[in-house]
């Protein structure tokens, strides 16, 4: 699945949009973006526009969607107000990964430069492939795919804000 855009609270990541409504008790549908796999399950709590929400039923209906019950939201007006919306879960809440493997929401919004310091702009979206990811950079002279590949991707800062790639023939 491609991962998106972020959430209100910059500190957060962004781990479920909320698609749209479900039933007739408040019930949302939600495309996931996270790979943790109980952070959807009964009891857990995420967050929408920095309210906290615990989850009091939850059903998956694809490996990419589930659609939730969550207590306090027990009408469709009150569901319909979370529609378009991130669901969000604090950063400490994401395992450790090994070194040299990020979460999407870490290269989000990385700025993207050459190995000569060429500008190509930002990491927007990361499409999931099969074989590696793509991640598109957008910037000044358009877009750009990126393969998530070692030859390509040179070196990932985060503290810097910086992935370094080294552009194969043909990639423009």
């Amino acid at each position: 699945m491609a991962a998106q855009g972020g959430s209100q609270d910059t500190d957060a990541v962004s781990v479920g949009w909320v698609g749209s409504l479900h039933g007739t008790s408040g019930e949302i549908r939600v495309r996931v973006f996270s790979d943790v796999p109980h952070r959807f399950n009964e009891g857990e709590t995420l967050c929408c526009n920095g309210q906290p929400f615990r989850i009091a039923a939850s059903t998956r209906q694809r490996a990419n969607q589930v659609i939730l019950k969550l207590d306090g939201v027990n009408s469709p007006a009150e569901a319909r107000e979370l529609v378009g919306q991130w669901l969000t879960a604090p950063p400490e809440s994401a395992p450790q990964l090994p070194e040299g493997e990020y979460f999407h929401f870490q290269l989000l919004g990385l700025r993207v430069i050459t190995e000569d310091q060429e500008e190509l702009g930002r990491v927007t979206e990361i499409i999931q492939t099969g074989s590696n990811d793509v991640y598109l950079v957008s910037g000044e002279q358009g877009e750009l795919l990126v393969p998530a590949i070692g030859q390509v991707v040179r070196r990932v800062d985060l503290d810097e804000g910086v992935m370094m790639v080294k552009l194969m023939d043909g990639m423009r």
